[in-house]
């Protein structure tokens, strides 16, 4: 589960509540806060259902719609219907007071998932033209900007500027499991083999478990790389 997103909501339904406003709206009120909680079971069907439930009549403020819209399309992700995802998550973008930073990146991850990298190159790149870091404007730029950024130039088949990218994000973050994973697959592609190895190595040193998958054990089988 996404934790920022778990503060950003419950924030949101302690500021409104429901105290004082129609009764439109707390029947609406209470359909968004069972879609919450079917965000943090990873119920992604349920997600979607209370989230059109929450959205019905459009009574809410915009700022309520654009929390429901952002966790549908971490559903829609969930669920693998990228260009669903894309459409909730734009307008998810639209209807926040001031889409952050991190909006961007997370609507270039879908964009990619949804298989249009030039999109997802172009929405990083338009942080990075912005001086829009993490944090904000001006704060600079760590990890998770250089790593998608990294993730869209693989896409593109640009696997030189990928491994320059995921390197600055190491700098940052030298304890980033995925990067040394996503590096390795664009030192793959370059036929560096020496250094993919050595990538692949440092993966499966410090990944949580939890989350490798088989395609990754593959990978990495294919270096004679195997977890601990």
């Amino acid at each position: 589960m996404n934790t920022r997103w778990s503060a950003l909501i419950a924030s949101a339904f302690i500021l409104t509540g429901c105290a004082g406003v129609p009764n439109p709206q707390k029947a609406n009120f209470a359909h968004c806060a069972s879609q919450f909680k079917a965000y943090k079971a990873d119920n992604y069907l349920l997600v979607l259902q209370e989230g059109d439930l929450c959205l019905q009549n459009n009574t809410l403020p915009a700022s309520i719609q654009s929390l429901v819209y952002a966790l549908q399309a971490e559903a829609y992700s969930g669920l693998k219907r990228f260009p669903e995802a894309v459409t909730a998550k734009e307008k998810s973008m639209q209807l926040a007071v001031k889409p952050a930073p991190r909006d961007n990146l997370d609507l270039s991850a879908m964009y990619r998932d949804a298989g249009n990298p030039k999109k997802a190159l172009e929405l990083v790149q338009y942080n990075l033209d912005n001086r829009l870091g993490e944090a904000g404007k001006g704060s600079g730029f760590h990890m998770p900007t250089y790593y998608h950024l990294g993730l869209a130039l693989t896409d593109l088949g640009q696997y030189r500027e990928a491994t320059e990218a995921f390197s600055t994000g190491l700098q940052r973050q030298p304890d980033y499991a995925w990067a040394y994973y996503a590096r390795g697959i664009a030192y793959d592609h370059l036929g560096d083999r020496e250094d993919a190895k050595a990538d692949f190595f440092k993966f499966s040193q410090i990944v949580d478990k939890k989350y490798v998958q088989q395609e990754h054990k593959a990978k990495l089988a294919e270096y004679g790389v195997s977890l601990p």
